[in-house]
């Protein structure tokens, strides 16, 4: 699976989705991030002493939504194998952040800007985000958690020729491309943000049902291919039992 370009493509695309929202949330939600809870639980330690310059009730809201997200998702996917993309559970598991972000960029534009709204809105994004980081584990693309990119820019940093260390090619490819396509995510994010936070979150629901729409196919292909396998191994084993 890890060589599947389309699979790896596609958890890219959600690390570039990711920098698109943390952008919009932060310039557009009272400066919290839906994806980055470490971002969000610095927010909370600062808070404890300058808790008026800090949104820390809104920081503590996205902490709570990703978590919660994160663990439903996970009840969900417990059944499937990290590092395979063949279950059904994991396409759905992204068609309904996809949902979620679309109803969250509705949501946004028919709202008159209360604070209740974005409450309830970074609620929902952190959630969306939790789910989509417990999906990409378990589709287990080595280095590209879609999520954050700590780890995997100390992998990309500590694991090269320089350090006398080098990492296999591809995944030190993975790494610089998770690395830069949210860092360019971001960056279109806050240019999307001077049309409108609508746009910062309909653009990512847009390119997060292409990922589960590329997710779908290839997990049916892969059933498909299994069960045709299955089928021509059993005459043979059926000649084998006989003997």
């Amino acid at each position: 699976m890890k060589n599947d370009r389309w699979v790896v493509w596609s958890m890219l695309t959600l690390s570039f989705t990711t920098g698109i929202l943390d952008a919009a949330t932060y310039l557009g939600l009272h400066g919290v991030f839906t994806a980055n809870m470490t971002g969000n639980l610095i927010f909370i330690s600062l808070g404890i002493t300058d808790e008026a310059t800090v949104p820390v009730f809104r920081a503590f809201l996205a902490l709570g939504g990703f978590g919660v997200g994160a663990a439903a998702a996970g009840r969900l996917l417990r059944r499937t194998e990290t590092g395979s993309f063949g279950d059904w559970r994991v396409g759905v598991s992204v068609l309904f952040v996809a949902v979620v972000l679309a109803a969250c960029a509705l949501a946004h534009g028919l709202s008159v800007g209360s604070a209740l709204v974005l409450d309830t809105l970074t609620v929902a994004l952190a959630f969306a985000m939790g789910v989509q980081a417990m999906a990409a584990r378990r589709v287990g693309v080595g280095d590209v958690t879609t999520v954050v990119v700590t780890s995997t820019l100390a992998g990309l940093m500590g694991e090269n020729r320089l350090t006398g260390r080098s990492a296999d090619r591809s995944l030190t490819s993975r790494r610089a491309l998770a690395v830069a396509t949210m860092g360019v995510g971001a960056v279109v994010g806050a240019l999307l943000m001077h049309v409108s936070v609508e746009l910062a979150i309909a653009v990512p629901a847009v390119l997060t049902f292409c990922v589960a729409a590329v997710l779908t196919m290839r997990a049916r292909r892969s059933t498909v291919s299994g069960t045709s396998a299955r089928t021509h191994s059993s005459p043979q084993d059926a000649g084998a039992t006989a003997r």
